[in-house]
Parts: C-alpha cells; structure tokens; sequence
C-alpha cells in the first residue's frame, strides 16, 4: 500500500505534513502566526455579535443631512 494522496488526508494532517517539511526557524514563524491568530479570536470573542439592536431604533430620513448652524458652532469651539 501506497502513501495516500495529500489531498485526501484530514486537513491537520496535511498542515503537519507541510510543517514538517520547514527548517525549524520557518517552524517558529509558522508558531508565532499560530499565537497571533489566536490571540485576535480571544481578543474578538468577547465583542458583541452583530445586529444585537436591530429594531430598536428607527435611522430618521434626515439622517445625513446637514447639521444646523448653532449645533457646527458647538464643534468649532
């Protein structure tokens, strides 16, 4: 029996497979980018999901419109 084909292995035996075929520097920059993309999930896992508020507010027509002159005021000061 012949090695079966890369393609048909289980996606983590392939990364392994690859990995293996790194220096050991490369397998370090492989683990730093591993952490990395760990720590944004941790980092983003407590934010709230989107759409939490939907419909509980309706955006006015006027929503884009122009600020009145006193309201401009208020930002120049």
């Amino acid at each position: 029996m012949g090695m079966p084909n890369a393609e048909s292995l289980p996606l983590e035996e392939r990364i392994l497979a690859r990995l293996r075929q790194f220096p050991p520097e490369r397998q370090a920059e492989v683990l730093d980018f591993v952490e990395f993309l760990d720590q944004r999930r941790q980092a983003t896992a407590g934010l709230r999901p989107i759409g939490l508020g939907a419909g509980d507010f309706a955006v006015p027509d006027d929503f884009d419109a122009p600020l009145p002159d006193e309201t401009l005021r208020l930002f120049e000061s």
